[in-house]
């Protein structure tokens, strides 16, 4: 069965996640859709492609995409068809399609209707492309080729590394106040080298790096490395967001001792 999965900062308040499913199911009534997540930061690309970035390899290859975050950016973006690491994204050409990976997209400028409304364009031009993606039309029926420069390209936030001290950034608060960081294991064991740590973030400072949550009491602070690879900042049975006052982009500092 095909699949498009939906990606947004819609919310769940409104009508607007219902009113494209039923537009997609409309054009065909055996594609899967599957909701990645509807909380995206409102207009917040950064966090979008963090999000869809943490899942959408998961995917079969050849999945499609529906990502709609801040679709309505800037009158001069385009909205367009990606094809990247064997998936297939549709959405505007806001920067978020850079974020998610470093190999070169296949891009194509969608054709459309220009009589529809502009309003919707989730509803309106996204849907149908995904839906002939996901159906097996070609990228290339879609429209003209893009070259991959033309697209507008963001850089996301880079990790501060020296020999003694890594300083990164909240990059995600899951719904449980979870605070995930964009500081990876990899780059972690690459810079301590065995020796202690020291981590810190607000007014907290912490030494220790748990393997599970379970090895922190109830009310304590836990610090793992989740299943994606990254720090996160957690409190068990409670909420790290909110009690250590951590949000999207806050600083996380790791010093290591002794420093060389």
């Amino acid at each position: 069965m095909a699949i498009i999965t939906f990606t947004s900062d819609f919310g769940t308040r409104d009508h607007y996640v219902a009113a494209v499913k039923a537009k997609i199911f409309n054009y065909n009534q055996n594609i899967q859709v599957i909701d990645i997540s509807h909380n995206v930061e409102h207009f917040n690309v950064a966090h979008g492609a963090f999000i869809l970035s943490a899942v959408f390899r998961d995917f079969p290859k050849g999945t499609v995409h529906l990502v709609a975050v801040n679709s309505l950016s800037d009158n001069g973006d385009k909205y367009v068809a990606v094809r990247l690491e064997d998936h297939f994204f549709v959405g505007t050409d806001n920067g978020i399609f850079s974020l998610l990976s470093d190999k070169t997209p296949i891009a194509v400028e969608l054709i459309y209707d220009k009589n529809v409304s502009q309003t919707f364009p989730e509803k309106n031009i996204f849907a149908f492309a995904a839906v002939s993606l996901a159906s097996g039309k070609n990228l290339y029926d879609l429209g003209p080729t893009l070259q991959p420069a033309s697209l507008k390209k963001m850089i996301n936030r880079k990790l501060k590394v020296t020999k003694n001290a890594i300083e990164g950034n909240v990059a995600h608060v899951d719904n449980y106040g979870n605070v995930i960081t964009n500081i990876s294991k990899k780059v972690f064991d690459d810079t301590r080298k065995d020796r202690q740590v020291n981590i810190s973030f607000g007014r907290e400072e912490f030494d220790t790096v748990h393997s599970i949550y379970h090895q922190a009491d109830s009310g304590d602070c836990v610090i793992v490395f989740n299943d994606l690879g990254n720090l996160e900042i957690a409190i068990k049975n409670g909420n790290a967001s909110q009690l250590m006052g951590l949000h999207f982009d806050s600083p996380v500092r790791i010093n290591f001792y002794p420093e060389e």
